[in-house]
């Protein structure tokens, strides 16, 4: 557990005397309806919005848990909540019921710090419930630039279609190469092919075909000639070959911009110095980062090419 604190001007509201009690989870609370009302937007309307409740002195509150609504009260005395792994789901969902904001912002802050591969999917569909837009954009970040491990994760066969749409289109897809994405897309399908595999066309568009890798195409291309096979991905290599998506017929409609993160080695300065400079582009990002110099002075040529993750260095001396 974390306590999380609001800033010190919302301040502790001790000084209210309780006029009301409130009966949640068979418990009995005490509390002042002003104080829950500068906190609260369900209490603000309950006690002087002329609802019923605004001339009652015992209100039972049903389908309330009495723990994180404890949480509550004590946040209104002392403007800080104990949030933990145990305890933030329940403490979200009752702040949300009863409208407490400023509570459920920091339950978003600590489900951010909480953010990793494993969960960030799961978080993305929660924060839609609560419409938490920094959380929901936090875990995107996560799945696109974890995407290899992401498609890894039981919640991943589990993804809306609309929300994997959504992460297939993004630019920021982080992958060591289009295939990547073709590959993701057989995953979603094959845990429910029938019920997925309609979508199958619909989404292999947001694959960018230009940037396919010739030993994969050859592979496709393969097996949409091979007659007789009727397994699940033979049948559907067969439908993409007769009905392609638009962007696989037209290539203008496909993305100019790759998504693998390839990377150029430059090698600058004059090759009789003793220590020539050594820097790498990365072009998804378009930064440049400076590497450790080379300490071969009697070099006269000298080329890189970079491939996946594995760098090839030539070298040509006198």
């Amino acid at each position: 557990m974390e306590p999380a604190q609001e800033p010190q001007e919302l301040g502790p509201q001790t000084e209210m005397i309780a006029d009301t009690v409130l009966e949640v989870g068979e418990r009995l609370f005490q509390v002042s309806r002003r104080v829950l009302s500068v906190h609260s937007r369900y209490f603000e309307a309950m006690f002087f919005g002329g609802a019923r409740e605004s001339s009652e002195q015992h209100i039972v509150i049903k389908g309330v848990d009495a723990v994180p609504f404890q949480a509550l009260l004590e946040f209104t005395r002392t403007a800080q909540v104990l949030i933990g792994q145990e305890n933030v789901t329940s403490l979200l969902e009752t702040a949300d019921f009863f409208q407490f904001d400023r509570v459920k912002l920091l339950c978003e802050k600590f489900l951010e710090r909480e953010l990793h591969v494993s969960n960030c999917l799961g978080l993305m569909i929660y924060s839609q419930q609560f419409a938490f837009t920094e959380l929901y954009v936090s875990a995107m970040n996560v799945a696109l630039t974890h995407w290899g491990d992401v498609i890894c994760q039981e919640e991943f066969k589990a993804l809306p279609k609309e929300m994997l749409v959504q992460l297939l289109k993004s630019d920021d897809l982080f992958i060591s190469r289009e295939d990547v994405v073709f590959d993701s897309i057989m995953i979603w399908i094959m845990e429910d092919p029938a019920t997925r595999e309609e979508e199958f066309l619909d989404l292999v568009g947001e694959v960018r075909v230009t940037f396919l890798s010739l030993s994969f195409l050859d592979i496709l291309v393969k097996r949409s000639k091979r007659a007789g096979e009727t397994d699940i991905f033979s049948r559907l290599i067969k439908k993409l070959d007769s009905c392609p998506p638009p962007s696989w017929q037209n290539p203008k409609l496909c993305p100019y911009a790759g998504r693998s993160y390839d990377t150029l080695y430059v090698l600058g300065g004059k090759h009789d110095k003793e220590q020539q400079e050594l820097f790498l582009f990365q072009p998804k990002t378009g930064t440049w980062q400076a590497c450790s110099p080379l300490q071969r002075r009697n070099l006269t040529q000298y080329a890189v090419a970079a491939v996946g993750n594995l760098q090839r260095r030539e070298t040509e001396q006198m």
